[in-house]
Parts: structure tokens; C-alpha cells; sequence
């Protein structure tokens, strides 16, 4: 089918008046296009598809623009699987492929077995890069149209049911979606070099491809072991409940007109309420958050309140509705992955956010490997604070790094004035606090309830005093670092690969100190992806799960050792790349469930 279309087999290739697409539907016509789409060193790519889902729904059309033609438009339900290998030709040419939103449409490609290969510019990314460079907040293609080309693109034909007769709307919408990224490819890679992005574009892109098997290829849940666990509990919150009931009232059924209900002298679940009866037992709080109760942690009134909040979000939270969130074609969970989900450049996840599982063995165990297969767990060593000395330059740190040395157990001797061989675990516990409290900038007071909230230490507000000047004595670099920060409060910041951030006008010092750092390790980690989705192209090896600093990979029983060596290397490798003066180390370790390492 073609719409004001002319071909002419004449060396100045194809001649179209008024052209807007060619739609193909024979294997024929597949043939006939290849050596025009063959030639080019740039495509852009769009998928158009009956659903969201690549293992539940099925790809319709896919369109390849090229400069100089009419969008080619290939109706997948008449060309597939006939057609696989010659479109898989295409889209595994050298040619730049520009996608917006690439891990889509990766993932609907891959579920009829057509491959890609190639660098990827993906326009989305490219415009969160941008956005603290004065580039817009929203990423979508409407809105980038609007702003880089001041053009207005329709969206209407977006929802519109692609699974019965394609009308010429739906065309010439798809069309456009196609050849609009070309153009908004000279714009964004214009920004990209004037705003000195391109090793972190580099990075990102090199990334794309690794996020979108991670969600295609999904993680496995042991649904007995799930169900054990909300069943547990769902117990932990009836006898959390029940220890508050003396303090809160104990039920009594109330006869209604139409039903009977269950009534409290307080609401749990009412802050308000909690605050009053909690006021009314002796324990003077402003409000009900864990750091105004966290001095009360003993009291067993804020033990009881605790045990029943801790189980009454894990059962909302996850217990509830992660089961239903296992995919029904392949039995199991498919995380959702923003590659650029934080201003620092974290990713964030969802449905299900699996980087929010609790870190206890009773969650992770259900995260399993299959029979015959194994997960291969690594993550960074201490990844913040040896990105703290890189950037911080402190020769002390630096030192400890290349030694080998515990950089907790260094601190622990610093700040308690004592043999660094005969600090203990607790000693050791206070100096994890010390160590990432106040490279972000806490103060006493600040570290005295962060050591408390998180890792159960205890400490007087004046040894928190004392803690912080022997930690900047013994660390000169992080202290000139901070003192330098304080002096210039710079309005942008970068991390070691060039990522761009800019602070607003209220904020304050410690997202200087943090968000360079975090970002650089997040630099880091999606640089080891990049990578890792290479060497393990064509193997039978899978990343299911990436968790900040962590990376978990499911292979064969067999490749269990060598895969485990594989991530390690790549991770440090990875890591080399911007850390010039610190050693980056990665510990992986061989599993049967997420548990286990």
C-alpha cells in the first residue's frame, strides 16, 4: 500500500512527492526496501503494539524512518514470522538506531525474535540528561516536539485500538512518530555537546539494552514460600494489635441498623489517635514518626506500635499485591525499570518496586533461582565512600582503599582513639553511622539519632560532638571538601562521568555533598551493565535484578563459578573506568535464593 509514493530505480534513490509512509505487508516488499534502509547510518525506530505487555500483547507495526524517504511502516501481522530474519537484517545494520523510550520497543522486537544490535540513541534519555541543563521537565514525545521542534504532535491515535484494519490516521500518525526523532535527534545531540553530556549519554545509551532484558527476562517468586510469609504475617500484626489493646481499648462490637463493627478507643492506624494515646501513657512526642519515638524504642507500647506498622506495610506494601503482579504467560514478576528515575541519575522501579524488598532473609529467600539454575549475587564494596575519596582526593582514605583496610574499622580507631586491631563489632557498627552521616554533611545531634534509627547505636550527644571533630581531624581531604563546598555552594555539580545537576535556589549543603557521589555510583553501576549485557549476549545467562549498588544474575547450574568471576570482573572493571585513584571492588557470591549472599 502506498500513500503519494513514487520509487524510480535511479542512482539518486528514491523520489516521493507529498510522501508521508509506505506501508509493507509482503515478504516481497520487505526485499525490495532493505537496500535503501541497509544504507543508512541513521534510523529512527517505532513500534506500534495492542497493549503494554511485550509477553501478553503482540507488536503490530514497526516504522523505520531514514533521511531522505517516506517512513517504511511493516504490518507485523501480515510479514511474521516470515519476514523475522530480513527485518532483523535492518535492525542489526551499523546504522544509529533512535528510539524514544528504547527498552519498549526492545522488548516487543525481542518477543517475535527480532534482534537489534547497534548504538541506540534514545531521545527520552537524551531529554532527562537535559532537563537540568534548562531542557523541559517532561520527557514524553509531545512535549519534546513541542520544545525542541515547536512542533505540535497529536497523541490522539496513541489509544486507539491497533489490533483490528489499520485506518490512514492511525498511519500517518505512526509515520510521524518515526520521523520526527530524526529531527529531534540533531537538537538533543546539539544540547548534549554544548552542555558537555556526551560520556554520560554515551553511558546511558550503552545502558538501554541491558534495563530492557532485565525487565523482559523478569525474576522468579517462590509462591509457597510468599504465602508462608503473609501468612506469618498477618499473625505478627493480630498479636502486635492485641499488645496494644490495653493501651488503646479493647474491641467491643456495636449493633448497627444494618451490620455489626468492631470498635477502638483509638484508631492504630489514626496518627492523630496514636499521638493521644501515646501522650496519655507517659511518652511525650510531638509526633508518631520513627525518630521522634526512636529514644522510646524500649517502651512497649512503640515496641508493639512498631511490630504492627512494620507488618502492616509490609502486608500492603508487598504481601498483598506482589502475587498478582506475576505475569500470567511466563509465571513471573517483570519489575518495571526507570533508567533515570532520580535527579542524582538512580534508577527507580516499580510494579513491583523490587529495590524496596526488605533487606531480611524471610522476603529474599522467595526470590529464587529455578531448578538447574543458580543466582549469581554481587555488589559494590562501600561504593559511596571510595567515590567520597576519589572526589575528596583524601590521601588517608585513599590509602586505606589501596591496602586492602576496612574503612570502618579505620574510622572506629580514629574517632575512639584506639588500636585498630582491637575495635569490635559494635565499635565498628558506631563507625558505619559516623562514616555516612557526616561525609553528607550531619551534625551531632544529627548523627546522635541516625546512629540510633539505623543501626541501633547508641550515643550522647557529646560523643556525637567528639565523634565529628576526630573524624575531620583524621580526614583532612573530606573536611577541605566540605569547607570548599560551603565557601562556593555551587549552583550545578557533576559526577565523575559529567552527569549534570543543578540545585534550586533552597537547597542545602547536603545535597551538594550527596548527589555527586550517589550519582557517580550510579554512573558506575549502570557503566557495568552496559557492559555486562554484552558479554553475556547469546548465552543463556540473564540480569534479573539490579538493586542500587547490586546486580543479580540467573544462569545454568553449570557456568555457575565462571559467571560469578565474570560479574565480578566487569563490575570492577566498570568502576576503573572513572575511579583513576581508588580501587573499586565488587564481592559476588553463587545462590540458590537472594538470601544467600
Amino acid at each position: 500500500m502506498i500513500q503519494d509514493y513514487i520509487c524510480q530505480d535511479k542512482c539518486s534513490g528514491w523520489v516521493y512527492t507529498m510522501g508521508k509512509w509506505l506501508l509493507i505487508d509482503t515478504v516481497d516488499q520487505v526485499e525490495a526496501v532493505s537496500a535503501r534502509l541497509l544504507s543508512a547510518k541513521v534510523m529512527a525506530v517505532d513500534t506500534e503494539t495492542t497493549g503494554l505487555d511485550p509477553h501478553t500483547s503482540k507488536l503490530r507495526l514497526i516504522q523505520i524512518a531514514v533521511e531522505g524517504s517516506v517512513t517504511v511502516i511493516f504490518d507485523c501481522f501480515k510479514l511474521l514470522p516470515e519476514a523475522v530474519e530480513k527485518i532483523t537484517a535492518i535492525l542489526t545494520s551499523p546504522a544509529i538506531k533512535v528510539f524514544q523510550n528504547a527498552r519498549f520497543d526492545l522488548q516487543f522486537l525481542w518477543s517475535e525474535s527480532i534482534s537489534v544490535s547497534g548504538w541506540i540513541f534514545d531521545t527520552m534519555l537524551a531529554a532527562k540528561l537535559l532537563r537540568t541543563s534548562g531542557g523541559p521537565r517532561s520527557a514524553g514525545l509531545a512535549s519534546l516536539a513541542k520544545y525542541y521542534l515547536n512542533q505540535t504532535l497529536s497523541k490522539e491515535e496513541q489509544k486507539s485500538d491497533f489490533s483490528s484494519q489499520l485506518t490512514t490516521g492511525q498511519l500517518d500518525y505512526a509515520a510521524k512518530d518515526a520521523y520526527i526523532l530524526l529531527e529531534l535527534r540533531h537538537q538533543l545531540l546539539d544540547e548534549i555537546k554544548k552542555h558537555h553530556l556526551i560520556e554520560v549519554t554515551r553511558l546511558e545509551f550503552a545502558c538501554v539494552y541491558a534495563v530492557a532484558s532485565i525487565e523482559y527476562d523478569g525474576i522468579c517468586l517462590d509462591r509457597e514460600k510468599w504465602l508462608i510469609l503473609r501468612q506469618e504475617t498477618e499473625q505478627m500484626k493480630t498479636e502486635a494489635l492485641s499488645e496494644l489493646y490495653p493501651f488503646i481499648g479493647y474491641p467491643a462490637v456495636q449493633l448497627g441498623m444494618f451490620d455489626n463493627h468492631q470498635s477502638y478507643g483509638h484508631n492504630v492506624n489514626s496518627n492523630k489517635q496514636v499521638l493521644k494515646m501515646l501522650n496519655d501513657n507517659g511518652i511525650h512526642v510531638e509526633n508518631t514518626s520513627k525518630h521522634s519515638l526512636a529514644r522510646y524504642n524500649q517502651h512497649p507500647i512503640v515496641v508493639s506500635l512498631m511490630k504492627y506498622r512494620q507488618a502492616s506495610k509490609a502486608l500492603s506494601s508487598f504481601l498483598h499485591s506482589i502475587p498478582r503482579q506475576i505475569n500470567k504467560s511466563t509465571g513471573r514478576l517483570h519489575p518495571q525499570y526507570s533508567q533515570i528515575g532520580a535527579w542524582s541519575g538512580r534508577m527507580s522501579c516499580g510494579r513491583p518496586n523490587i529495590q524496596q524488598i526488605p533487606r531480611g532473609q524471610a522476603f529474599r529467600q522467595c526470590f529464587t533461582a529455578p531448578p538447574g539454575r543458580k543466582l549469581i549475587i554481587a555488589d559494590y564494596s562501600q561504593i559511596e565512600l571510595r567515590v567520597i575519596a576519589q572526589v575528596s582526593g583524601d590521601h588517608r582514605m585513599i590509602e586505606a582503599y589501596r591496602n586492602g583496610e576496612d574503612l570502618h574499622r579505620l574510622t572506629a580507631a580514629l574517632i575512639l582513639q584506639k588500636q585498630i586491631k582491637l575495635i569490635t563489632k559494635k565499635e565498628r557498627q558506631a563507625a558505619k553511622a559516623v562514616n555516612f552521616g557526616l561525609v553528607f554533611g550531619m551534625g551531632a545531634s544529627g548523627l546522635k539519632a541516625y546512629a540510633q534509627e539505623t543501626y541501633g547505636v547508641e550515643m550522647s550527644l557529646d560523643e556525637a560532638e567528639v565523634f565529628k571533630k576526630r573524624f575531620f581531624t583524621g580526614y583532612k581531604g573530606v573536611e577541605a571538601w566540605h569547607k570548599e563546598l560551603q565557601k562556593k555552594k555551587p549552583d550545578t555539580s557533576r559526577t565523575l562521568a559529567g552527569r549534570k545537576h543543578t540545585y534550586s535556589k533552597n537547597s542545602g549543603m547536603s545535597g551538594r555533598y550527596n548527589t555527586p557521589v550517589q550519582g557517580t555510583a550510579a554512573d558506575i553501576l549502570k557503566n557495568a551493565l552496559g557492559l555486562l549485557y554484552v558479554a553475556l549476549k547469546d548465552t543463556n545467562t540473564s540480569i534479573v535484578a539490579v538493586i542500587h549498588d547490586e546486580i543479580v544474575l540467573e544462569c545454568d547450574e553449570g557456568k555457575a563459578l565462571e559467571t560469578a568471576l565474570l560479574l565480578k570482573n566487569t563490575m570492577e572493571e566498570a568502576g576503573s573506568r572513572y575511579m583513576k585513584d581508588v580501587p573499586v571492588v565488587a564481592e559476588a557470591s553463587i545462590a540458590n535464593s537472594w538470601a544467600e549472599k
